[in-house]
């Protein structure tokens, strides 16, 4: 589980700061600490920091808005404000907090934008982001029933249930709560908390509230406000002075600004790499369109008529099968088979061979004229017209041509 630091940031003045490490639930884990700033943002490494600024320096009161205007809740509470402050709104920071259904009024603190600007310089000079900015008032338990006071040195902070905090000077006690409840301090069952040291000089004016109002009850902060104040910092609702132009940016947009330039050279060389994909595929296309050109004008030349569509192979494949079925048995492929049963068996080879108009002209060599004639003897037994034309004496053996045409095909005279 996550943990916080919890300050109490240093008033005018003031030159030491309270804090207090807590869990997610805003429960101490360690005792409240006093001492220098520095010493104080040491602690912060590694956990969530909220802050809690001085009630003098946060004005909290409330206004009555438009439930929906399509404009800025914080332009509306700055001109809404403007006749009540004394301060010029554009030096001021307003932040907006939820609208109470009951009354329809929202709350808002205000405080000015020089102070925020510092507070938030002296962190970030540590490296050190607040989650979260809030005042005291805002934070005091909201406990139904009852009035939460707390007594800060010159400053009482008041939250009553169903309305929104309040901080008011503690010069006079009494004065201060009836001028802020009125008649209905007397019907108040107060809960009233302070520090030791602050009893002891205010303990008079608290026992005399006991005849204005219902019930009172006493409770001293042993260990400072911080224990009483930090479950509402980390888990309650509350006015969160880091809002606007102080709103924290999120991780992911911080995270962003740090891998934008590696990002981008990434986005660059997946550019420069499917620009060269695309350059090499397009010279691959070009290349291809070239060689289909090249065979095609290779194939019109060996396919006199052809229609010039199709693959080249199953043009060609189709014309040797109409060549084959127009000449029947007596094509080229039954001359050939004829002649290689001939062969089978006879000490022969075959040394060139001629096709046309349906007759082979052969030219066979074997070892002697009676072997050439059994060749011809077989092709003429096997159904075709078989003449030897010539033969003689050769080196190594007897050559001769053999005419080869099937029974039904005209002979003609070369």
């Amino acid at each position: 589980m996550a943990q916080w630091l919890i300050m109490q940031l240093p008033g005018a003045g003031d030159t030491s700061c309270n804090w207090m490490l807590v869990d997610a639930g805003g429960h101490a884990l360690s005792a409240p600490e006093t001492g220098p700033l520095a010493q104080a943002l040491a602690a912060a490494s590694g956990r969530k920091v909220g802050l809690i600024a001085p009630v003098g320096d946060v004005l909290l009161t409330d206004v009555e808005l438009p439930p929906k205007s399509g404009v800025r809740p914080q332009q509306l509470v700055a001109y809404a404000l403007e006749e009540q402050l004394a301060a010029d709104i554009e030096t001021l920071h307003f932040a907006v907090g939820p609208r109470d259904e009951v009354s329809g009024r929202t709350a808002v603190a205000v405080v000015t934008r020089a102070l925020m600007s510092r507070w938030l310089a002296e962190f970030a000079a540590a490296g050190i982001v607040p989650a979260v900015i809030s005042t005291g008032a805002s934070l005091l338990p909201d406990n139904p029933g009852h009035t939460v006071v707390m007594l800060e040195r010159d400053t009482l902070s008041l939250r009553r249930a169903g309305h929104p905090a309040m901080a008011l000077p503690a010069n006079n006690i009494g004065a201060a709560l009836e001028a802020s409840l009125g008649n209905e301090l007397i019907k108040d069952d107060l809960i009233f908390y302070a520090s030791p040291q602050d009893w002891q000089l205010r303990a008079a004016e608290v026992e005399a509230l006991r005849k204005h109002c219902a019930s009172l009850k006493v409770q001293l902060l042993n260990a400072g406000p911080l224990p009483l104040l930090s479950p509402q910092l980390v888990t309650g609702s509350f006015i969160n002075l880091l809002s606007g132009e102080f709103a924290p940016q999120a991780a992911s947009s911080s995270g962003w600004r740090r891998w934008r330039l590696a990002a981008m050279l990434a986005a660059a060389l997946f550019a420069v790499h499917v620009g060269g994909l695309s350059l090499e595929m397009w010279q691959q296309s070009r290349s291809e369109h070239a060689l289909d050109a090249e065979i095609a004008s290779i194939a019109r030349g060996a396919l006199p008529g052809d229609s010039g569509t199709g693959a080249v192979r199953s043009r060609i494949e189709r014309r040797l099968l109409a060549a084959q079925s127009e000449s029947g048995a007596a094509g080229f492929m039954p001359a050939l088979s004829a002649l290689a049963q001939a062969l089978n068996g006879a000490h022969a080879s075959l040394q060139a061979l001629s096709y046309r108009e349906g007759g082979v002209d052969l030219k066979l060599k074997a070892g002697d004229a009676e072997s050439l004639e059994r060749i011809n003897q077989a092709l003429r037994s096997n159904g075709w017209q078989a003449e030897l034309t010539s033969g003689g004496a050769a080196a190594s053996g007897y050559e001769g041509r053999i005419q080869l045409r099937h029974n039904g095909t005209a002979s003609k005279v070369h």
